[in-house]
C-alpha cells in the first residue's frame, strides 16, 4: 500500500510527464530546405502586395472580358482596352508578356479580369412601384426603379510553395482587387474604366512594394543597439569600431549592438544569418586572412553563448580587403574594418 506521501509523488512525477509531453508535442515543424525549419506557429506572413516586387512583365487575361461583353450584349465598352493597359504597364516599366512569355518568366505572373453581370439576357430589373416584400420595404415606392449589379475582379497568380511541402510548387493568387457597380447605363464603359483603376492599383503596388524591396536590400547603419532594425529582413552593417586594429576582442561600445542581433534573431526563428567581417588595408592578404577568421569565430562564439544555434549563423571572412573608403587615416580603416549582418530564409 502507498504511502500518501507516495501517492502525491508519484501523481506529481505522472503529472510532470504529462505537461513534458504536452509542451513538447505542442512544437512543430514545417519541412525546410534549409538547415533551420520554422516552428508551426512562428511564421512571418507579409503583406500580399509584396508579392509584386521583382516583376519583370505580367501576362494580362481579358478574354473573359470580351466573352461576358458578347453573352451580356454590352456595346459601349471602348476597343482599345488591351492597348491601354500595355501603355499603362510600360509606363511602369513592366513589359505586357504574350501567352508563350509569361511561361519562361520568373514565376510565371498572371494578371487575370473576372466581370460579372446582373442575370443573363436583360440588362435590368425592374422593381415595382408597390410591393409588401420585406425584402424592398427599403425601397423608395413612388416610382420603378432599376437595379443592375456590375463586378469586376482582378486575381493576380504566380508560382509559389506551401510551407507543408517545399519542394512542391503551385500556382496562387497573390494579390486581387475588384469593383462594383449599380448604375444599369453604360455599362461597357464603366466595366471599362473599372478595369483600368485596377491596373493602376497593381501598378501602384508593384512601385510599394518595389520600393520596400530596395530599401531592406540596402544596408542600414548601425551606430548602437537602438537602431538594430526590427524587420527580420533588413540587412544592415555596424559603423562601429568593432574591433581594435590587430585585435581579435571584441569591443565592449559593441556587444549591446550583438546583444540585440541575438534578441532579433530569437524573435526571428525562421531566418539564419550571414555575418561577414571585412579588414582593412593596412596589411598583407595572409594576415587579413588568419585575423578576420578569428574574428568571424568571436562573434559566432559571442552569439552561441546567446543561445543562436550555430546552423542559423554563418560567417564569411575576407582575406582580401573590399574597402567602403579609400585612404589611411584611422576613421577610414575603422569604416573599412566593418561587420555586414544579413538575414536569409
Amino acid at each position: 500500500m502507498y504511502s500518501v506521501y507516495s501517492r502525491k509523488t508519484l501523481l506529481g512525477l505522472t503529472f510532470s510527464l504529462f505537461l513534458t509531453h504536452a509542451v513538447m508535442a505542442e512544437q512543430r515543424f514545417y519541412p525546410s530546405t534549409n538547415q533551420s525549419p520554422m516552428i508551426v506557429g512562428k511564421e512571418e506572413f507579409k503583406e500580399n502586395y509584396l508579392s509584386l516586387a521583382g516583376l519583370e512583365g505580367v501576362h494580362v487575361v481579358t478574354r473573359y472580358v470580351s466573352r461576358s461583353a458578347r453573352k451580356y450584349k454590352i456595346t459601349d465598352m471602348p476597343a482599345d482596352l488591351v492597348k491601354q493597359i500595355d501603355n499603362r504597364l510600360g509606363a511602369a516599366g513592366l513589359r505586357m508578356l504574350d501567352a508563350k512569355d509569361v511561361k519562361t518568366t520568373p514565376g510565371q505572373p498572371t494578371l487575370t479580369f473576372y466581370p460579372g453581370y446582373s442575370i443573363y439576357g436583360t440588362d435590368k430589373i425592374t422593381l415595382p412601384e408597390n410591393t409588401d416584400n420585406k425584402i424592398t420595404d427599403r425601397i423608395d415606392h413612388s416610382s420603378s426603379q432599376e437595379f443592375c449589379r456590375s463586378t469586376i475582379w482582378a486575381s493576380f497568380f504566380q508560382s509559389a510553395t506551401i510551407l507543408r511541402n517545399p519542394n512542391q510548387q503551385f500556382k496562387f493568387i497573390t494579390w486581387g482587387v475588384g469593383d462594383k457597380s449599380d448604375v444599369c447605363e453604360n455599362r461597357g464603359a464603366w466595366t471599362y474604366n473599372a478595369i483600368l483603376k485596377v491596373v493602376d492599383k497593381f501598378i501602384a503596388d508593384y512601385k510599394k512594394a518595389e520600393s520596400e524591396h530596395e530599401r531592406e536590400a540596402n544596408l542600414k547603419t548601425v551606430t548602437n543597439a537602438n537602431e538594430v532594425p526590427k524587420s527580420c529582413t533588413q540587412a544592415w552593417t555596424i559603423n562601429q569600431s568593432v574591433f581594435e586594429n590587430n585585435e581579435t576582442r571584441i569591443n565592449e561600445a559593441v556587444k549591446p549592438i550583438l546583444n540585440k542581433l541575438a534578441e532579433t534573431a530569437t524573435r526571428c526563428e525562421q531566418y539564419r544569418y550571414i555575418i561577414e567581417i571585412f579588414s582593412n588595408q593596412s596589411t598583407n592578404a595572409e594576415y587579413n586572412r588568419i585575423l578576420s577568421e578569428a574574428r568571424a569565430h568571436a562573434i559566432k562564439d559571442y552569439l552561441l553563448i546567446k543561445n543562436i544555434s550555430h546552423h542559423r549563423l554563418e560567417t564569411v571572412a575576407f582575406s582580401a580587403p573590399k574597402p567602403q573608403t579609400s585612404g589611411a587615416t584611422e576613421e577610414k580603416t575603422t569604416d573599412n574594418r566593418r561587420v555586414v549582418i544579413t538575414p536569409q530564409l
